[in-house]
């Protein structure tokens, strides 16, 4: 569905690309995020998305003693880029996170920031979009397996044939298709989550393909610098800023682009501070906030719609969502809702050894710790029943 507005001054946010070589500064700049104000003055609490696994660990002493208080900071380890937008996807609507056990499983326990409230971010940091990438091109190379594997068994290859066919699946052009739709799709989600964001990226040669006198296409490298990942990572940001060291070892940033115009573009920054796009806060610290609530995703589930009713001839007509299956959900929904109600209701009248014992029995019954992910009313019904037992 469409979104609109009309023409009027607007918060402006923070929407970053930082890409280079390792130790270059990436990690530690994206990290001054911790040091901003919102526009009441509160620090930012910043949500820090990690598939480096402990690219900033090393650093949190530092923004420690510099005065940063680290529950505002919630740290993430994922490699999967669809764990990764259900973070985003939370922080757009306003969700509660919750604890993680050690097996990576939601518990009950609410993070909240350092004033002991929900914790809600003011900015998203996604520190190595370069392995998100290599993660979701795995995935897809597992797919083409089994994709193979169905068609080695459809054209009865047995043996060798059958391995090779299997094991020399690769990625196909709708499989690259697929990848950079995800990437433009982090980015825009991003975009239009409302929150301030940085993400990065190694960095790898361009190259064009030129064709030879021969007629064959080989690649050539151009000389410049792009972002290694997702193509066009870079495209919708406000910023991009390519990091690297020069002569003297000297941390440096290419400001490559910059619209919300902090620096020029082209600008050579020699050790760069975040800090400075502080002023792109306190400008526009008065106006309206908005955020694009759309995604790429939706937009092409719109898109089939609209499509589906062109070739059945109801173009135009409203779509009749007043089926009885949809009002079988609604009341499936409303129940669901219910129970999960009274479940946290009894939870917090639980005291911590009650809640412990609680946790036990539910384990022993074969039953998650948490509620969120069940929507089977049973299920739900036996989880009431389990910690209603309690002593």
């Amino acid at each position: 569905m469409a979104t609109a507005r009309k023409a009027s001054a607007t918060q402006s946010k923070l929407a970053m690309v930082l890409y280079g070589e390792q130790f270059t500064g990436k990690s530690t700049m994206a990290m001054q995020l911790a040091y901003f104000k919102r526009p009441d003055g509160k620090p930012f609490r910043v949500l820090y998305l990690d598939p480096e696994s402990g690219s900033i660990d090393d650093y949190l002493p530092d923004l420690e003693e510099n005065g940063i208080d680290l529950g505002n900071i919630y740290i993430v380890y994922t490699q999967s880029l669809g764990e990764v937008q259900e973070y985003i996807k939370k922080a757009k609507t306003g969700e509660d996170y919750y604890e993680l056990d050690e097996d990576g499983n939601e518990t009950d326990e609410v993070v909240t920031d350092a004033d002991g409230e929900p914790f809600r971010p003011d900015a998203i940091v996604i520190d190595g979009t370069t392995i998100l990438n290599l993660s979701t091109k795995q995935s897809l190379v597992e797919f083409s397996k089994k994709r193979n594997s169905v068609k080695a068994k459809a054209q009865g290859l047995v043996g060798d044939e059958r391995l090779v066919k299997i094991e020399g699946a690769g990625l196909e052009l709708k499989d690259y298709n697929t990848i950079n739709f995800k990437g433009q799709d982090l980015i825009l989600d991003l975009m239009g989550c409302g929150k301030h964001f940085i993400v990065t990226a190694r960095e790898t040669d361009e190259k064009v393909s030129v064709k030879q006198p021969d007629g064959s296409v080989t690649s050539v490298v151009t000389g410049r610098k792009k972002p290694d990942g997702f193509k066009d990572l870079g495209y919708n940001a406000k910023t991009v800023i390519r990091m690297f060291r020069d002569e003297d070892g000297n941390v440096c940033g290419h400001v490559e682009k910059d619209r919300t115009h902090v620096h020029e573009d082209n600008a050579i920054l020699v050790d760069p501070t975040l800090v400075d796009w502080q002023s792109v806060i306190d400008k526009t610290a008065k106006n309206k906030e908005f955020a694009v609530k759309n995604s790429l995703v939706q937009s092409v589930e719109k898109e089939q719609d609209i499509y589906s009713r062109e070739v059945l001839g109801t173009a135009g007509k409203p779509i009749d969502k007043t089926d009885n299956t949809t009002k079988e959900t609604e009341t499936t929904t409303s129940e669901v809702d219910d129970i999960k109600a009274q479940i946290s209701a009894k939870q917090k009248s639980l005291n911590p050894m009650q809640k412990s014992k609680a946790k036990q029995a539910l384990t022993d019954a074969g039953l998650p710790t948490a509620t969120k992910n069940i929507d089977d009313i049973e299920t739900l019904k036996k989880y009431l029943d389990t910690i209603s037992s309690i002593k």
